[in-house]
């Protein structure tokens, strides 16, 4: 009897641990009712936020959505604000180029060079496919969806290797009864109804007009006729992202014309908690333009910290200067920029953002050139000790003898808040190859100044540099040979010099 209530006692106390644990366990694991995290102190009631706590996570919830919307919209805003501009000027209208052969032209443009003229413009297939048609010589053109894809490259550096060639363009909405069959044409397709043309003409002034004559564009229910041609007039094209609301009012309007893709479903309905949706009038309340506001301030300056610290691996040249497309030869992919935007795994997002915040277009031969068929760029942001590029201070890039290049190079100047060629009296922002009066050393080596002042007997080799502005260069590498992908050929790093001293060497 006695064994029978010990075992009895034994088996309750055993039940009563086990059920007293449960409870205990349970208590470890509860969310506590105070936590203090980077937004501050977060308060639950028995675990259920409080009202306070409520709001402060749901606007930190909507801020970083549009923080992200921000980084995400950047190439659609860039080409939106770039086709704007030639709206506001010229009333342009699909299947027009704007001729820009002067300073100003392009002045606004992120990242534009200075060495060749340039045609921009788009078209919009949405209910009938585009017709270009590319004359042989030496034209360097690209062509690109509205999320700056590059899908085309024209001229030298496309598949008839300068020898003249047409493309059909059509998009996800052009009836298939409006893409014509053209024998021995390029069919391109692509992802947005509108689409975007950049041309340089690679040839001197005097050859300039009949290449532009050649150039037909035109839609595929019209019979075959030259580009409509606007001259730019010394007016800025600008492309660099608005401000403020006008970043949010653009992105509402750009996305009213194009379809939404399967990979940005989430980012509209993010957009949806903002007062932004196709069909539907932008009219945000004060609390989502308080939060867009505050966004956007956030979002540029994480652009800026990609471009100017960036982080991403298989970018830097072993000289330290950053390839602003595709890769370094011989790395892993990392996060270079490519004209795709996709990898087997993922389409990238922080390499779009930083490219499409600091540049412009994109085209296989400008992601992956070939020897002497294509064009390699890179870009330096510090000088050697680790200082912004200031604009009252001097420097000196010693371009190495014999650069790598079968077409031409040039040092071009951008402004860091614009990210457009950098803008002094001297209306000047590039040095290179294609300049006439540039001077070299007895070594070969050509020295580009960048100061407030010239260094006496360099002017010629002198780019003008604005007081309480920063800047940065592009070394452009158009045609670039072997030692640019093997690397033999080095760039230096932008040093901080007195021109009086470097003068008296």
């Amino acid at each position: 009897m006695m064994r029978n209530r010990r075992n009895t006692s034994i088996v309750f106390t055993f039940a009563l641990v086990m059920m007293t644990g449960v409870p205990a366990q349970a208590q470890d694991d509860m969310y506590p009712n105070k936590v203090s995290t980077h937004i501050g102190e977060l308060t639950f009631d028995h675990g259920i936020p409080t009202e306070e706590t409520s709001k402060k996570l749901y606007y930190e919830l909507d801020y970083h959505r549009a923080v992200q919307v921000y980084l995400w919209s950047l190439p659609v805003v860039g080409q939106a604000q770039w086709r704007q501009s030639y709206l506001d000027q010229y009333d342009m209208k699909p299947n027009q180029l704007v001729y820009a052969t002067q300073f100003n032209d392009r002045s606004l443009i992120l990242t534009a060079n200075e060495s060749t003229p340039y045609l921009f413009g788009w078209t919009n297939v949405k209910n009938k496919a585009a017709v270009v048609q590319i004359p042989a010589g030496p034209i360097l053109g690209l062509g690109i969806d509205f999320w700056q894809r590059g899908l085309a490259d024209f001229g030298m550096f496309g598949p008839f290797a300068g020898n003249g060639g047409t493309w059909v363009i059509s998009g996800p909405e052009t009836p298939k009864s409006e893409v014509p069959y053209i024998e021995g044409a390029k069919y391109i397709e692509s992802k947005t109804n509108n689409f975007w043309f950049l041309i340089r003409i690679n040839a001197p002034k005097e050859e300039r007009a009949a290449l532009i004559e050649g150039i037909k564009l035109y839609f595929s229910d019209e019979e075959l006729h030259s580009a409509s041609i606007i001259d730019a007039n010394n007016k800025p094209g600008r492309n660099y992202q608005p401000r403020g609301m006008k970043y949010w009012e653009m992105l509402h309007a750009i996305l009213q014309e194009e379809p939404v893709e399967e990979r940005d479903r989430f980012f509209m309905y993010f957009l949806k908690e903002m007062g932004i949706e196709k069909g539907k009038p932008f009219a945000p309340t004060e609390r989502q333009k308080k939060i867009m506001a505050d966004a956007v301030m956030v979002g540029e300056a994480m652009a800026k910290n990609m471009m100017f610290r960036e982080r991403l691996p298989g970018v830097l040249r072993d000289d330290g200067w950053r390839l602003i497309l595709g890769r370094v030869q011989g790395t892993e992919p990392g996060d270079a920029m490519e004209h795709t935007q996709r990898t087997n795994h993922y389409d990238r997002f922080d390499p779009r953002a930083r490219y499409t915040y600091e540049a412009c277009t994109t085209s296989e031969r400008m992601s992956f050139p070939k020897p002497g068929f294509g064009m390699g760029y890179g870009g330096m942001f510090l000088d050697t000790k680790g200082r912004a590029l200031a604009g009252d201070r001097s420097y000196v890039i010693n371009v190495p003898a014999k650069p790598p290049v079968k077409l031409f190079w040039a040092v071009t100047v951008y402004d860091v808040d614009t990210r457009g060629l950098i803008t002094s009296d001297q209306q000047r922002a590039e040095r290179g190859s294609v300049h006439k009066g540039v001077k070299t050393n007895p070594d070969g080596s050509t020295p580009v100044f960048i100061g407030p002042k010239a260094p006496k007997g360099w002017e010629e080799n002198w780019i003008k540099s604005v007081p309480g502005r920063a800047w940065f260069p592009y070394f452009r590498f158009y045609g670039p040979t072997e030692p640019f992908f093997d690397q033999s050929w080095k760039l230096p790093q932008i040093e901080e010099v007195d021109y009086g001293t470097y003068g008296e060497k």
